[in-house]
């Protein structure tokens, strides 16, 4: 994975736009690991089939991958340290013995630096620029020091230099035109999107997918000047949040569909007692544990009416880094404007693979909503926290203020928060937090629709199938097949006018989800009443692939 990384970091570095995404086993074991890297002068915006190099590490790289091998495809082996068999394939593609291992050991290194020895290989034959490995090589391994980064950069020279003496280059990437660019996976840009929105208070408990956010926001939270708490499992992590959103801070909280569940109870507090939190839910396959370390869309369904009885709140679903940014950001400042819960929901596939970005220098100002200064309890002595408002959005207090004492729990409660029972007291406040929900629906921006002349099919999608979805509409484009594409990524409350008129206007569909239930085409009949007949649906772990999404389109047109 770190070498996958240094290829994809040094082809960003020359200007290229990049992709990348791994695929690795959840048993502690280990197995089949894989580290895919799409660059181009054009704009990337996922993985593909055919590849043009393949490093073959051993010989399962070649029983699993030997499909996706073209007749342009060039192989790299190490036929002397793991006794490839590259004979039992007909291979059409070119194929090169690379001794990995031994030119590793002879250069200095250990065997583990066997990596580095394919990676300077391959940007020989890809005409890459050496130097530009080095420095990635370098910022790397800058914390193992000196000595450790000596070693990588000599075990990539010495492929480079076999490679070198012994064939020809065989392919030329030419150097792009970004610049200026950041190459960022989905977990780092809705971190960075946290920080930007003025993150105060990030709590987790680690759970694959979403795991790195945690480990980069404590990473970079003395700097930042925000806490990060490791918390000793999902039921605690969301009750500090809770206890920190009440204190006045800007809270988030990151997990999986799992430890989600592990939360919803606790859902319901934030939703009664109206308290600003964002959750960050990273799909990966389940029921239960499911595929850890793979990728899903099935939670939509869960996340839309996760806890006891209702309240409103945002749902929100990224697509890609630049997305992922931006509405993290924009859900720090819901959550606390309208004191509710926004779930931002995205999945292995957008989280952990790596896009380019362009973020500019700026300065974030975060306007801070509902606080009052200065608190004033009426004759109960009590702060009227919870008082009916023509928005349903009342006046915060925090702990310490004079004259802003009130109760918060779990229970139905007056204005004052004292529980009650009373009929016309609980509708009374169901009906104030219901009316929040107006408001939030003039929030919903116009969603992203694009479209060509002629076009004859628009597709759906919501989250990661962004990427993929473009990709073959490039491809089908090169066919003389137009297309419009309507991608979602404002999920609750649901922009229903714009999908109904474009559903109406649309001759044919096709919606596009990882689920075997089709949850978004689901909501989409629950809210327009319109009922969508061509769907391609992936539930198997893995992503879809450009490939096969335009090889369904030439079906069923």
């Amino acid at each position: 994975m770190t070498t996958g990384l240094l290829f994809s970091k040094t082809c960003a570095r020359h200007g290229l736009s990049i992709f990348d995404y791994m695929e690795y086993p959840s048993l502690i074991r280990g197995g089949h690991n894989t580290y895919q890297v799409h660059a181009s002068t054009d704009p990337v915006t996922s993985q593909k089939k055919s590849l043009d190099v393949l490093v073959a590490l051993n010989q399962n790289a070649l029983n699993f991958h030997v499909d996706e091998l073209t007749d342009k495809s060039l192989i790299l082996y190490d036929k002397e340290d793991d006794n490839i068999d590259i004979n039992k394939f007909n291979l059409s593609g070119k194929t090169f013995d690379l001794p990995m291992v031994r030119l590793a050991k002879e250069s200095g290194g250990s065997r583990v630096m066997a990596n580095n020895v394919a990676l300077g290989a391959s940007i020989f034959f890809l005409k890459l620029d050496l130097k530009i490995l080095d420095q990635v090589i370098a910022d790397i391994f800058a914390s193992k020091g000196d000595k450790i980064i000596d070693a990588n950069h000599k075990a990539a020279l010495a492929g480079y230099n076999f490679a070198k003496q012994k064939s020809k280059s065989h392919l030329t990437i030419s150097k792009g035109l970004l610049k200026n660019q950041l190459t960022l996976t989905g977990n780092e840009a809705i971190s960075l999107g946290a920080i930007a929105g003025g993150l105060q208070f990030y709590v987790a408990y680690p759970m694959t997918p979403s795991s790195s956010i945690l480990h980069y926001l404590a990473a970079v939270s003395s700097k930042s000047g925000f806490v990060v708490k490791h918390a000793e499992d999902e039921v605690g992590a969301v009750n500090m949040a809770l206890g920190a959103s009440f204190a006045g801070t800007r809270t988030m909280i990151g997990t999986s569909g799992g430890g989600f569940a592990y939360m919803t109870e606790a859902l319901g507090l934030a939703g009664v007692a109206e308290l600003p939190l964002v959750i960050v839910e990273v799909m990966r396959p389940g029921p239960a544990l499911g595929m850890p370390t793979w990728t899903a869309q099935g939670d939509l369904q869960f996340v839309l009416t996760a806890s006891q009885d209702e309240f409103p709140r945002f749902v929100l679903a990224p697509g890609d880094g630049q997305e992922a940014f931006d509405l993290t950001f924009k859900a720090l400042e819901l959550a606390e404007k309208y004191q509710t819960l926004v779930i931002l929901i995205s999945d292995k596939y957008l989280s952990e693979s790596r896009h380019t970005i362009e973020l500019k220098k700026y300065t974030f100002k975060n306007k801070r909503f509902g606080f009052t200064n200065s608190p004033k309890a009426d004759a109960t002595n009590f702060f009227p926290r919870y008082l009916p408002t023509n928005t349903g959005i009342s006046q915060r207090s925090i702990p310490g203020q004079k004259g802003g004492i009130h109760i918060a729990n779990s229970y139905e409660h007056d204005q004052y928060g004292v529980g009650i029972e009373e009929a016309e007291v609980r509708v009374e406040q169901m009906d104030k937090r219901n009316k929040k929900f107006e408001s939030m629906k003039s929030e919903i921006p116009n969603q992203l629709y694009t479209t060509q002349n002629n076009s004859k099919l628009t597709f759906i999608s919501f989250g990661s199938t962004k990427g993929p979805i473009a990709s073959a509409r490039k491809q089908l484009t090169q066919q003389g097949i137009s297309t419009n594409m309507l991608h979602l990524s404002w999920l609750w409350p649901f922009p229903t006018k714009q999908v109904e008129s474009i559903l109406t206007s649309s001759p044919k569909t096709l919606i596009i989800e990882g689920n075997s239930y089709g949850q978004l085409a689901n909501l989409i009949t629950q809210e327009t009443g319109i009922k969508l007949n061509n769907h391609l649906r992936r539930y198997d772990g893995r992503p879809f692939y450009s490939e096969d999404i335009t090889d369904h389109v030439n079906k069923i047109l």
